[in-house]
């Protein structure tokens, strides 16, 4: 089964498949981010971090 990152890249199943620890969302390699061994969208981790990040198309975006 495949499923799609946020950015829209398809993910296969098992191992390139990540997922965020707070929302759930799956995540790309390229989107997830670790933070203390864990995996966050960059949503979450922008929001746990509060700071602005980029979206998957380069785009800055501010949370809040």
């Amino acid at each position: 089964m495949m499923t799609r990152c946020a950015c829209g890249i398809a993910i296969a199943a098992g191992v390139e498949e990540l997922g965020c620890i707070q929302c759930g969302r799956a995540c790309c390699r390229a989107c997830g981010i670790s933070l203390e061994s864990v995996t966050y969208c960059s949503v979450c981790a922008s929001a746990l971090l509060e700071a602005p990040t980029r979206d998957p198309r380069g785009a800055l975006s501010v949370s809040g």
